[in-house]
């Protein structure tokens, strides 16, 4: 079964799709089988002729010359998206037992039919989500569209998707393709709207789950998305969590080794027909910045305490180098080594905060980072972090729901069975003498409390006390203007007289993070020195004390303290 009927019958089962027009061919054709009055043209139409517009009645026929040229670029790019894809691909994605089939297509007519087929059926599942995410987050209706212009453009297609040298199948191909870029338009911009905070949400905790069809087709969709950075932040959300799967103590593993993942990549590329958003003369960039995140990966692995993270702002760096390398994140040597960073991060994150809470206590813990920015966090680890929860699964894992409806690998094959009650059958009517029986309410309550054991009762109402005094003291006592409280902003270079040397500023309290331009690599190491003076200098304005500078990879090539000043990578 190949991706187009797996997608039809899920969307089937989950009431998102009615029949299909190939239904409705099947339908039409077996009914002319048992008739000979239908006309044989009707059958394979599947619609009569009033139903569908002819194409002159929608848009000019194209010039000839224009539609060759068109059809020739289709071509040339199907052909270079392909060129190094993968023959074939069978994945298990988000560790489910459901296997994706991906092949390549055995002719351009076959291409054609399933980029058609695919665009179409993606669609309609992004545009349920996108609903959902309205109705469930943004508390509006939705807007949904009106695919019915898409379907009969697709029908007209598949009509005369054999003969790919016809007008007609130019000319059916050309509306097609206006039809889903028109919708495609429409969802882009109503999915602007939704943060990726919110999807990130909707996917975790839906129920039932969405499948790993549901998650390729938005992955498929922000892939093909013009570049921003909240379509580049969702795309990094979706294809790590295909890509890995939850276990034990609340971490993630890969479900692939990193040349499987690279693999499997460059085969849905190929399969979505996506065209590269980066040239041949970017290959350099895209392998120092598949090692910066090999190295920022490291550095998580290598860190001895939570400590360690939060002093160098770790996961604010990490969110700064996946904005500063922009399309080239989309690179498939460059989203695998971010699959990887991103599930190693976020099992640091899990592990060293259960070491500190273990080593300090969780109400210490909490003291101590409950200022952290958890977005931050979570858009360094692509998956949602909050400390909040994160220490409440790690305190009571058996109470901490798991975020995908799958056991856990440590789990019990046989769990005790949960005493369950049928509403819908009628309650026996009490006796009167079980009636006369029925204690008083206030006895039934001193017996209970009685009954209970008195060190439980005691340390359950000294938890309650601790912790209402732990709220206090957080909500009127704890100063607000703290580091860790300190979100990062950006710093305008327009009034800064060094701005010329920088390509990118933020600020994260008295931190300062800049993003050197190409040019420093040939400065001598006085003026790299002088510059990073003026910049120190520059802090008693623009209030800043530490100063961290960083090239294009990520790398601190500059840092100046109070009490320490260096220059980090000197010319040779």
């Amino acid at each position: 079964m190949n991706i187009f009927e797996d997608l039809v019958l899920e969307l089937k089962e989950e009431n998102l799709l009615e029949n299909t027009f190939l239904d409705e061919l099947e339908a039409r054709s077996r009914e002319v089988e048992g008739s000979d009055a239908a006309p044989a043209s009707n059958a394979r139409a599947g619609l009569n002729d009033e139903a569908v517009p002819e194409y002159s009645d929608i848009i000019d026929t194209p010039g000839e010359a224009r539609e060759a040229e068109r059809h020739e670029i289709v071509h040339q790019t199907a052909e270079r998206i392909e060129a190094d894809a993968p023959e074939v691909a069978d994945l298990q994605l988000m560790g489910s037992d459901e296997t994706i089939e991906i092949r390549r297509p055995a002719s351009d007519t076959e291409f054609f039919k399933k980029r058609a087929n695919g665009e179409v059926l993606s669609l309609q599942l992004v545009e349920h989500v996108v609903s959902a995410l309205e109705r469930e987050h943004l508390k509006i209706i939705p807007k949904t569209y009106d695919d019915l212009s898409v379907k009969k453009a697709l029908h007209r297609f598949m009509q005369v998707a054999d003969d790919s040298a016809s007008d007609a199948h130019k000319e059916a191909e050309f509306q097609l393709m206006q039809e889903i870029e028109a919708w495609c338009s429409a969802l882009a911009k109503r999915d602007a709207e939704i943060s990726i905070a919110a999807l990130r949400r909707y996917c975790e905790n839906c129920r039932p789950k969405l499948s790993s069809q549901a998650m390729l087709a938005l992955a498929r969709f922000y892939r093909n998305l013009p570049y921003n950075e909240d379509v580049r932040g969702k795309f990094d959300y979706i294809v790590t969590r295909l890509f890995s799967r939850p276990v034990s103590d609340n971490t993630r593993k890969l479900l692939f080794t990193g040349s499987e993942m690279f693999g499997h990549i460059k085969a849905l590329y190929a399969d979505w027909s996506s065209i590269p958003l980066y040239s041949a003369d970017d290959e350099e960039n895209i392998g120092l910045s598949a090692a910066s995140f090999r190295e920022l990966q490291q550095e998580a692995e290598d860190a001895a305490e939570f400590d360690d993270l939060i002093r160098s702002d770790f996961f604010g760096r990490i969110q700064l180098f996946k904005e500063n390398i922009a399309e080239l994140f989309f690179a498939p040597t460059v989203i695998t080594a971010a699959i990887e960073c991103n599930v190693s991060v976020g099992n640091a994150y899990v592990k060293l905060l259960d070491k500190e809470r273990l080593a300090s206590g969780a109400a210490v813990t909490h003291e101590k980072y409950g200022s952290i920015d958890n977005e931050a966090v979570s858009e360094a680890a692509a998956r949602t972090l909050e400390l909040d929860s994160t220490l409440r699964s790690l305190i009571d894992p058996a109470a901490a729901r798991e975020e995908d409806d799958e056991p856990s690998e440590h789990a019990p094959e046989h769990a005790e069975p949960v005493e369950t009650i049928d509403l819908s059958t009628p309650k026996p009517e009490r006796s009167p003498a079980a009636i006369r029986k029925r204690k008083s309410l206030l006895e039934t309550i001193r017996e209970r409390c009685f009954g209970i054991n008195p060190f439980l009762l005691i340390g359950s109402v000294g938890l309650i006390l601790i912790s209402v005094g732990i709220y206090a003291w957080a909500g009127w006592y704890v100063e607000e203007d703290t580091a860790l409280s300190k979100n990062v902003v950006m710093v305008k270079l327009d009034p800064i007289p060094f701005k010329e040397n920088l390509k990118l500023a933020k600020k994260s309290g008295d931190t300062f993070y800049g993003v050197v331009l190409p040019g420093w690599e040939t400065m001598t190491n006085e003026k790299r020195e002088e510059f990073l003076r003026a910049v120190t200098d520059y802090g008693k304005t623009g209030g800043w004390v530490n100063v961290n500078l960083l090239n294009g990879q990520g790398k601190t090539v500059g840092y100046a303290s109070p009490g320490h000043f260096e220059i980090i990578d000197k010319p040779q």
